[in-house]
């Protein structure tokens, strides 16, 4: 699936910074150093032993040899020495990396091998405490040593953040997975298994193995890893749209989301982690085809049971191996105890195994059956009570504390009675917090959680108790704030409890009405200068407002519901969940005996639009037709604009120019000053069409101006795409290629798929003349092709004229270059990705 090739080179030519450190021990550090980098828009190079097609060492000396930066971290192990050798991987590395710039970090530690220590003596480095420390750290050294050292990489433009389908950060080290990570490296990378799956329960450790073995071998992927999480998915239909939103793949109503997802990614070789398939379990034909389509794929999928599909390889995760004896040295080596040991010390700095305490840890890791989960939260604990206490809690209470089903398996039981036990002990001002906070689908902030709980508590300090208690994640979201999560299971128990109580309906009205009020703060912002930020936030915020539409839809009121759509109907549509908002706007019309008028021309508009954008426009024109009336009615000028832009479109479409000027003119009237600049770039399409090329040219730069004004990027690529239009039409290839290369570089940077695959096509087909360089017009028209989905053509064609092709067609450039060299450039331009298709096209290297 995957070719060996005869170099090893790192997954990205742009400035690469090595990061070396023990995998295990330092996970969430790594985790850290690689946000950081990211953060810089810079490349991290994360060696992981036990891939495939190389020996480790060649494989950590050529990507040391490709990179321009070292970055060590060290805490206790020196590392693994390999048979035979006498340094370990960790201080070859270091040695090798004597000819870069280097920056050390030390965690702070009580005990460190003297290896690593000697190794140490003498260099100067930084210490840390925290993987959020160390975050801070890389980042500001890596940028000081960049504006000493280095010029700004000039590539391509930087990648848009938060990337989609990014791995999350571990929260927690994986210790005792060394035999299981070979094991899932060696499958993953085998070119006959398309599909392997984790299987076990609920809290054994399979999404923090996936992610582990994932970066292990993502190297070995071109196009890289990408992670998609369906714990929010609730039926089986809805998962090529989860796959969509994961992948960062727009969609539309016109064709299923599953073959906009399969489409995406047909040329792409890539590693597709899919975490908490058991939610879906009979989607398993989507993943199927899915992997038919793109047989350069691989899924490693996490689930409590089997896909069942052809080829598919099932990996049943092990429970931690317990102490098969008393002997203190035997149950300190021990997998799980060491997980017990490391989640206390996260809790009591001090705390280490006594001879007293052994036998009664390992007594805690049998009663626990080695479940990672349990043994986390039961470690935790250690604020409170000695070990010895927690085995008396745990012989005496769990089993006894929930009542639940008694026919459940053993593992599954104890890890209930463990988070029913973890529960118990807190304060119960942190219980009713911890039980509301269970109606957040996605995650929340400080502010969030202040919403929906009760107004007379002190949320922050209740807060920190759920964090240390474990109960609650504390991360940090991509644009550096704080933002805390449950694990699903954890969370399922919250919202159990919540149930039981009797207050599960008043902490979901207080969880829909702060989504409202969000989604009215982000409105003003979302066409404006500062829509960027404002569309990420929504992004972070997702499942929850579709989880408080879900509410208002419940409780019978479609209005608030159309509300929170409507204030949020730019973030729909520019970021391309279009299937998603048609959901909920078809809910919203189902109920439209609840609406009155001016709220059911708003739902009409806002069907319309949806339907313009994903190419259907009888559809659309018939529902701006009947939304316009009421609308009018309603005095809502914005809204009447929305829809008479279109269907001037769709009037000049028909070749009633009158008409189209008459609508457009009064759209412009009616309309925000980003829907001005749409209406210039309209008018000239007209103009450019008729002929009367000086009044086009009039309002291209009208259109220009206003997007300057405004600062919105898709009115300026609008503009720059059509005024290259009106530049071919006149003959100006150089002028053209000038506007095609600022909107490519400006759709690179604001992540807009669609609009890179036009303006790529368009400049490969101005640089296919028989004098130009046809090789490199291959790969770009190839690259281009490799990011078209059915969905993506048709949100473009919705704004801009066809291009009007001037080069050479296929035909007659593989006639001028040969079959072979023709097949060559263009699997070369498949593989190219966004930033270096940029770059050849505008700086012709990549």
């Amino acid at each position: 699936m995957i070719p060996v090739q005869p170099v090893i080179l790192t997954p990205d030519q742009r400035i690469r910074v090595f990061v070396s450190s023990s995998m295990t021990e330092l996970a969430a550090e790594r985790q850290a150093v690689r946000d950081a980098v990211h953060r810089l828009r810079l490349v991290p190079v994360m060696f992981e032993q036990g891939a495939r097609a190389h020996p480790p060492r060649d494989v950590y000396r050529a990507y040391l040899e490709q990179s321009q930066i070292f970055i060590g971290v060290y805490g206790e192990s020196y590392g693994w020495v390999a048979p035979g050798e006498r340094l370990s991987g960790l201080e070859d590395e270091f040695r090798l990396a004597g000819t870069l710039p280097r920056l050390i970090y030390v965690k702070d530690a009580e005990h460190r091998d003297p290896r690593l220590a000697a190794m140490l003596d003498g260099l100067s480095y930084r210490t840390f405490d925290r993987p959020a420390e160390l975050r801070e750290l890389v980042e500001d050294d890596v940028a000081v040593l960049l504006s000493e050292r280095f010029e700004s990489p000039t590539a391509g433009p930087p990648d848009p953040e938060p990337t989609a389908g990014r791995l999350p950060a571990a929260p927690t080290p994986l210790i005792g997975r060394d035999d299981d990570l070979v094991a899932l490296a060696t499958m993953v990378t085998d070119d006959a298994v398309p599909l392997v799956t984790l299987t076990g329960t609920g809290g054994i450790g399979k999404t923090r193995l996936a992610m582990a073995a994932a970066e292990r071998v993502a190297p070995f992927f071109p196009d890289g890893l990408r992670f998609v999480d369906l714990s929010s998915v609730v039926s089986t239909e809805l998962v090529g749209e989860a796959l969509a939103r994961g992948l960062g793949v727009r969609t539309s109503g016109a064709v299923p989301a599953s073959t906009d997802v399969a489409s995406w990614l047909r040329t792409k070789r890539l590693l597709l982690l899919v975490d908490n398939f058991e939610q879906v379990a009979d989607a398993g034909p989507v993943i199927g085809e899915i992997l038919r389509t793109a047989p350069g794929v691989t899924a490693l999928v996490t689930s409590r049971a089997p896909v069942r599909l052809a080829d598919e390889r099932v990996y049943p995760v092990p429970p931690l191996g317990a102490p098969d004896s008393d002997d203190p040295a035997v149950v300190a080596a021990s997998p799980a105890v060491r997980l017990f040991v490391d989640a206390a010390r996260a809790a009591v700095p001090s705390f280490s195994l006594t001879p007293a305490s052994t036998a009664d840890v390992a007594l805690i890791i049998r009663r626990l059956h080695g479940l990672p989960l349990a043994i986390i939260l039961a470690a935790a604990k250690v604020r409170l009570l000695s070990p010895a206490e927690i085995v008396g809690h745990l012989d005496n209470q769990l089993g006894l504390l929930t009542g639940g089903a008694r026919d459940l398996p053993d593992r599954q039981r104890t890890l209930r009675d463990t988070i029913a036990w973890s529960y118990d002990l807190l304060r119960a001002e942190e219980r009713a917090l911890f039980d509301r906070l269970g109606v957040f689908a996605g995650g929340w902030d400080l502010g969030a959680a202040e919403a929906v709980a009760d107004p007379n508590s002190d949320v922050l300090t209740l807060l920190e108790g759920l964090v240390e208690s474990t109960l609650v994640r504390q991360d940090a979201a991509p644009d550096g704030h704080e933002r805390f999560t449950m694990l699903d299971t954890i969370r399922d128990y919250a919202l159990e409890r919540l149930r039981d109580g009797g207050q599960a309906e008043p902490a979901r009205r207080a969880h829909a009405a702060h989504c409202l009020r969000l989604a009215e703060a982000a409105e003003p912002h979302l066409n404006g200068a500062d829509g960027p930020l404002w569309l990420r936030r929504l992004e972070l915020e997702r499942e929850n407002v579709n989880t408080a539409l879900g509410w208002f839809l419940e409780q019978d009121d479609p209005a608030r519901a159309l509300r929170l759509v409507w204030a949020t109907w730019a973030f729909w549509w520019r970021r391309g969940h279009i299937d998603e908002a048609n959901r909920h706007v078809a809910r919203i019309l189902d109920r439209g005996d609840l609406l009155d008028e001016p709220d059911t021309g708003r739902a009409l508009l806002a069907a319309g639009v949806l339907a313009f954008v994903s190419g259907q426009n009888e559809r659309a024109e018939d529902l701006f037709g009947r939304a316009v009336p009421l609308l009018r009615a309603a005095g809502d000028d914005q809204g009447v604009s929305l829809a008479l832009g279109p269907l001037g479109q769709f009037a000049a479409l028909r070749g009633d120019r009158p008409l189209a000027i008459r609508l457009l003119d009064e759209a412009k009237a009616k309309g925000e000053q980003w829907q001005v600049g749409l209406y210039h770039s309209r008018v000239a399409r007209l103009k450019i069409e008729e002929g009367a090329y000086d009044e086009a040219l009039r309002q291209l730069r009208l259109a220009v101006e206003v997007s300057r004004q405004v600062q919105d990027q898709f009115v300026a690529l609008l503009a720059q795409y059509t005024w290259a239009v009106w530049s071919v039409t006149r003959g100006d290839r150089d002028e053209a290629r000038e506007h095609l290369v600022k909107g490519l570089s400006l759709a690179a940077a604001t992540g807009d798929e669609p609009a890179v695959a036009q303006f790529l096509g368009a400049v490969a087909d101005l640089d296919s003349r028989p004098e130009d360089d046809l090789a490199r017009a291959v790969r770009l028209d190839a690259a281009a092709q490799a990011l078209r989905t059915p969905s993506n053509e048709m949100w473009m064609r919705a704004f801009v004229a066809p291009w009007p092709r001037v080069g050479l067609d296929p035909d007659a450039t593989r006639a001028r270059l040969g079959g072979a060299a023709y097949a060559d450039a263009w699997q070369a331009g498949e593989a190219l990705g966004v930033p270096r298709a940029v770059a050849l096209a505008t700086t012709g290297e990549t």
